[in-house]
C-alpha cells in the first residue's frame, strides 16, 4: 500500500504529528477504508513514532482512507473556552 505522509509542525517548527493518506484508485467501501486505516495506524505506532505516546484520529468521510497522528499532545499550546 502506498501512502502520503504530510508532517504537522508546531509554532517552533518541531514535528508534532502527521496526516497519513492512502493512495487508492477509486472509491473505497467502509470495510476497505477501515482496513487501510488500520494498516496506517500500525505504521504510525511501529515506524513513525515507536515507543511514543500518540493520539490518532480517523477521517470521517467514507471515501477518504486517512488518519491524523498527534504526538506529545499534552505539550501543545492550547486555550480553554466555554461554549
Amino acid at each position: 500500500m502506498n501512502i502520503i505522509i504530510r508532517e504537522i509542525f508546531n509554532s517552533n517548527g518541531k514535528v508534532t504529528g502527521a496526516i497519513l493518506i492512502a493512495v487508492f484508485n477509486g472509491a473505497t467501501t467502509v470495510q476497505q477504508k477501515f482496513n487501510l486505516e488500520s494498516r496506517m495506524i500500525d505504521y504510525a505506532f511501529n515506524v513513525l513514532y515507536p515507543n511514543q505516546g500518540i493520539n490518532i484520529y480517523r477521517e470521517i468521510n467514507s471515501d477518504t482512507p486517512s488518519i491524523t497522528v498527534i504526538k506529545e499532545i499534552n505539550n501543545l499550546a492550547y486555550k480553554q473556552v466555554t461554549i
